[in-house]
């Protein structure tokens, strides 16, 4: 291993040249720490073409990973660049709406039977901030269960895993009393669930439906999204998917070389369905999707007059997002 890093390292004296330069005003000498930890060497990328990019030591390199799917059309798609451009020569930001919010909000309803309102934010991380705010102020509970291995943004619930049994916070700086707001569960465990559901205190179940992040891929069991639901709903739980890979992009190949991507609505209830990235430097949009009954203004959002019908305004991340109100229980 040593041996091949060194090679690496000295077929790329450009990136190193780089690195030590953004040393002296960015740690790790990356724009986010995590572009050097989840690599021994990283590489500075010059400029990507349809499924590839070239470093800037003239390497070029297969991207299986597209940003973690931001870039599934594809590296500078000839049409994307040319769209940027044009919005770019009149602007870009004025904290105002513009027609293309309503082309978007318009074919996002159109591809989403039954979600005919749309709302946007900057990150995944937020979507799920604001979907965690939502179902808290609605039931009155403050605790919210992942699934171990999990991955569903940078906001604080989000970074609390087991360690030793126990939850804990994956990174320090986190507030005290974090890992109480939190509590972890297996995927697949029915009977983990319905233990960890008991106490009726746990506002909000959040999940992938396969989780994604886990290292693999870990499927669904047989009959797993079923008592999901009903465990949630007999415990007056509100439980949302959040989707980031598999909807929208169901069926698209890599680098936008689609086969006919679409949405299919799945037998699930609450429908909560999500498809972005979870890396806030994402550039894609991001959005989430409600029913009109779920329309509300934001000085509304307290009383969360959507989640009491039925369906709830969330902001998302590339997604598209609703959440069905469980049932309240009798206490």
């Amino acid at each position: 291993m040593g041996a091949e890093l060194a090679w690496f390292r000295a077929e790329r004296p450009r990136t190193l040249e780089l690195l030590a330069r953004a040393a002296a005003h960015m740690p790790n000498g990356t724009p986010m720490t995590w572009m050097a930890s989840d690599n021994d060497q990283p590489v500075y990328v010059d400029r990507g073409d349809g499924a590839s990019f070239t470093d800037v030591d003239g390497h070029h390199y297969v991207d299986f990973n597209a940003s973690d799917m931001a870039m599934f059309c594809g590296h500078a798609h000839p049409s994307i660049v040319r769209a940027v451009q044009e919005r770019a020569a009149r602007s870009t930001q004025f904290l105002l709406p513009t027609e293309e919010s309503i082309l978007v909000a318009e074919e996002l309803a159109r591809r989403y039977p039954g979600q005919t309102h749309w709302q946007f934010t900057l990150s995944a991380s937020q979507a799920n901030t604001e979907t965690i705010r939502l179902v808290r102020a609605a039931t009155g509970r403050d605790v919210i269960l992942l699934f171990e291995g999990h991955y569903h943004g940078h906001f604080e619930e989000g970074l609390v895993d087991l360690e030793g049994g126990q939850e804990a916070p994956l990174q320090r700086g986190l507030s005290k009393g974090v890992t109480g707001r939190v509590r972890i569960s297996q995927f697949n465990d029915v009977e983990g669930l319905r233990a960890a559901l008991a106490a009726e205190d746990v506002a909000l179940v959040l999940t992938e439906p396969a989780l994604t992040n886990n290292i693999h891929f870990l499927p669904p069991e047989p009959g797993w999204h079923d008592e999901l639901r009903r465990a949630t709903r007999e415990r007056g739980t509100v439980l949302a998917f959040d989707e980031t890979r598999s909807i929208t992009r169901r069926r698209s190949r890599p680098a936008g070389r689609s086969s006919g991507t679409r949405c299919r609505r799945r037998r699930r209830s609450p429908r909560s369905r999500r498809c972005s990235s979870p890396r806030p430097t994402s550039t894609r949009p991001r959005w989430a999707g409600c029913s009109p009954t779920g329309s509300t203004r934001r000085s509304a959002m307290p009383a969360c007059p959507g989640l009491r019908t039925g369906s709830a305004p969330v902001r998302g991340s590339g997604t598209a997002r609703t959440h069905e109100r469980a049932p309240t229980p009798t206490r």
